[in-house]
């Protein structure tokens, strides 16, 4: 249910970002209309100013631009005119699916009552409290290991990686630091993070590869790169990947580019 009500809200933003180019495209178009006289060899075409005018202007050649932002602002009022009630159709159903929408129950019941109620649907705040409170065991430091740690206390093993820990808890990505995932074909492997996008409850892993100038670690990513794509946890879908070598550190461009399009 959350996803259907999740699309259509994404949908609804697109066909509102439409309506509004479409109506900019309209109200700068040319006045008039488009009349065409068409025979066996050619067409020709007439600008009307008035809809009860019969005939209309005739366009020469010089002036049949007129004729193509005509022929394109009757075409974007008849595109306009669906769009409109294309949104409307889907404000009313996303309004439908929030009335019923059956976490609202839960969330209206008191404190006391909460506590003894086992719900279908977890409010937001209470499934990502959940989502983080899994308890599990990581990848074990070596001794030598520097000691790095995150704004939350958690150590983390380069300062790329604090970056990025920092990163999303200052945004409120909820993360889970090394969660240990089964890969066929290459083991039990510790993912950077696993992440959460709190709107969509879908998780993300997040590799960051740190040495992509070391040719012996280069052949491992990309051997790992696969491993995870034969599990079918493909780059750009379900994977995030970030890179840096010694004389391109990490690109916090790319990692809010990430951010924005998958986590929020």
């Amino acid at each position: 249910m959350k996803e259907i009500k999740d699309y259509l809200s994404n949908e609804l933003h697109n066909v509102n970002a439409m309506i509004e180019k479409l109506e900019r495209s309209v109200k700068q178009a040319p006045q008039g209309m488009l009349r065409i006289s068409k025979t066996k060899e050619w067409s020709q075409y007439y600008v009307r100013t008035d809809k009860n005018e019969r005939s209309g202007k005739y366009l020469n050649k010089e002036n049949q631009a007129l004729a193509y932002q005509l022929a394109q602002k009757e075409y974007d009022i008849q595109v306009l005119k669906v769009l409109e009630e294309q949104k409307k159709r889907m404000q009313r159903f996303v309004g439908q699916m929030e009335k019923y929408d059956i976490s609202n129950i839960y969330e209206q019941l008191s404190a006391e009552r909460q506590r003894l109620v086992q719900p279908y649907v977890l409010p937001d705040e209470q499934y990502v409290a959940q989502w983080e409170g899994v308890i599990y065991v990581g990848k074990e430091f070596d001794k030598n290991a520097p000691e790095i740690y995150t704004e939350r206390g958690e150590r983390v093993r380069s300062k790329s990686e604090k970056i990025l820990a920092d990163k999303f808890y200052m945004m409120k990505i909820p993360y889970r630091y090394e969660y240990p995932l089964q890969l066929r074909g290459y083991g039990t492997v510790y993912p950077d993070f696993l992440l959460l996008n709190r709107r969509t409850r879908k998780e993300y892993y997040w590799e960051h590869f740190g040495r992509m100038d070391d040719i012996e670690y280069c052949n491992k990513t990309i051997r790992k790169i696969g491993d995870y794509q034969r599990n079918n946890i493909f780059p750009g879908k379900k994977l995030l990947l970030t890179y840096e070598t010694s004389t391109y550190p990490l690109n916090m461009k790319a990692v809010d580019d990430l951010i924005k399009e998958f986590l929020v």
